[in-house]
């Protein structure tokens, strides 16, 4: 009677933990969504000239798992026209005078980039995770020691959704 009940003790739990495995992939929105987690600063000095290297963290749901791009999509059509090859777009914005606004980059001079492609396996399906984006802010005319600068982002999958924009908490370079 005794290896009865353990033997159906055992059953359920084996079906208890079966049953908990059986999780739903989550049900994410196929236009990818962003939540800014945080800026992370490493500030250096380089031959005399002050520098923050930059990372920016941001959290990402995407419904289909197309974000990023890969080596082989830059080269075809349609990634390799008119600058379809940038897919993570970044604003600073400078306080001034108490009002942040949006620093005026030299023609030529941008810090969008490019994600490697998320899902680099080719599945599709549901994806999450964080988007750790590295730039480089020196000492220049339009941006000086204990600036405070926010950061706007934005990303676009291969079937060209763009996300929602977020933005950054306060940080100051160039301590």
């Amino acid at each position: 009677m005794k290896s009865l009940h353990f033997y159906k003790l055992l059953l359920l739990s084996g079906f208890l933990l079966a049953l908990n495995a059986c999780q739903h992939p989550p049900d994410y929105d196929n236009k990818p969504h962003l939540e800014f987690s945080t800026v992370e600063s490493w500030p250096s000095l380089e031959n005399g000239v002050k520098k923050d290297s930059l990372i920016l963290v941001t959290r990402f749901e995407d419904g289909d798992g197309d974000l990023g791009l890969s080596n082989e999509d830059i080269t075809q059509p349609p990634f390799n026209q008119q600058g379809n090859n940038i897919n993570y777009f970044v604003d600073i914005l400078i306080k001034k005078n108490g009002v942040f606004q949006t620093v005026v980059l030299p023609a030529g001079f941008t810090f969008n980039g490019r994600l490697f492609r998320l899902a680099p396996d080719g599945r599709v399906g549901p994806i999450e995770g964080d988007i750790r984006y590295s730039i480089v802010v020196r000492e220049n005319p339009l941006i000086k020691s204990n600036d405070v600068l926010k950061f706007r982002v934005r990303v676009r999958d291969r079937a060209f959704r763009e996300s929602n924009t977020v933005e950054s908490d306060e940080v100051t370079v160039l301590r």
